[in-house]
């Protein structure tokens, strides 16, 4: 289970895929109050919602792109049990982008399997 504050189909502004379909997934939750946040609503506000709930979510959109972001994804426990599932998801041509804050470090194993 974890609290979503919003899944939503935009471009993506940044990164290499800057420009192309994504279906963000905003978790709540930041552990971190920048001046320059741009989601200061994620902090707080959001729902449980299982994997299942979840993939059902953005399989709605029909994008090849997927974005886990925050807030702070890796303060939630099953954020990698969501980015597995994506990346196990049945299809084959599905990007994946988590983006954080990086002031937390994380598992190197698992987070080495979703860089580029």
């Amino acid at each position: 289970m974890l609290k979503i504050n919003e899944i939503f189909h935009s471009i993506q502004g940044e990164s290499s895929k800057s420009g192309t379909p994504c279906v963000f997934i905003r978790l709540t939750y930041c552990n971190l109050r920048c001046s320059y946040c741009d989601s200061e609503y994620s902090f707080y506000e959001g729902k449980d919602m299982s994997i299942s709930e979840i993939i059902k979510e953005i399989d709605k959109y029909n994008c090849n792109l997927v974005e886990v972001t925050g807030g702070e994804p890796l303060l939630a426990q099953d954020t990698f049990k969501v980015l597995d599932y994506i990346l196990e998801h049945p299809n084959p041509n599905k990007n994946l982008q988590l983006a954080i804050n990086s002031n937390l470090g994380g598992p190197k194993q698992l987070i080495d399997k979703f860089i580029e």
